[in-house]
């Protein structure tokens, strides 16, 4: 499993890639022209103020998905803060909470879905020895699987690997092991359980991209005010 990272924390969507990431993450990376720095792993606190979240959390993510990739960035709507504070055991718990556009793009065929808004709020807790991350993601949220393990659970819950959902709650845990890695580089995946699924509405992101490649106007979630 993995969510933000780099963009679905970015955004309101909690996902998955937020976390496998960031606890790769150990060492400070050398800063170079090939290697840019990254953000610290927790983030510090910011001491109860809501900030913009930082340049690096909102970069466009690519995830194989549709049988191809499917690219998500934010759109020209974001209007997504974030919050940072330390409990009294050391974990760290981020909020993330505004209204965010997104764009899809396919890699198979340039199907696109344009700003599509969202603005669910979204909470992630980093225990304090950095080897559980759980996910807490109220609706509208979006939800991209960026590896097999995501994928296999949100198939397991009856879910979309990657959908929108326009209601409801969905939590999950997932548990690392820091000491070794899987293919990709990241830390090996313990355990991963949701915990609570009550999602209702629920878009597949691949049909809504099947729908605009046909020339259909994608049935896609309306705004909010």
């Amino acid at each position: 499993m993995d969510t933000a990272h780099r963009l679905v924390a970015a955004a309101a969507a909690a996902l998955f890639a937020v976390a496998t990431p960031a606890v790769a993450t150990a060492q400070e990376p050398t800063p170079s022209e090939e290697q840019p720095v990254e953000a610290p792993w927790p983030p510090a606190s910011t001491h109860g103020q809501f900030l913009p979240l930082p340049e690096e959390a909102v970069q466009p993510l690519t995830v194989p998905a549709c049988d191809t990739e499917v690219t998500v960035s934010i759109g020209e709507n974001d209007r997504t803060v974030h919050r940072v504070w330390v409990t009294d055991t050391g974990d760290t718990v981020i909020e993330l909470r505004g209204t965010a556009s997104f764009d899809f793009t396919r890699a198979s065929d340039g199907a696109t879905l344009d700003e599509v808004e969202l603005d669910g709020a979204a909470f992630q807790t980093i225990s304090a020895d950095g080897t559980t991350v759980t996910f807490d993601q109220f609706g509208p949220g979006l939800l991209m699987s960026e590896t097999e393990d995501s994928a296999a659970l949100s198939a397991g819950a009856g879910l979309p690997e990657d959908f929108l959902f326009l209601a409801g709650r969905f939590t999950a845990t997932v548990t690392f092991d820091p000491e070794t890695v899987d293919e990709s580089g990241f830390p090996t995946v313990v355990s991963a359980e949701i915990t609570e699924n009550t999602t209702e509405y629920v878009f597949d992101v691949c049909d809504l991209l099947d729908q605009a490649a046909a020339g259909e106007q994608p049935d896609l979630p309306e705004p909010t005010d």
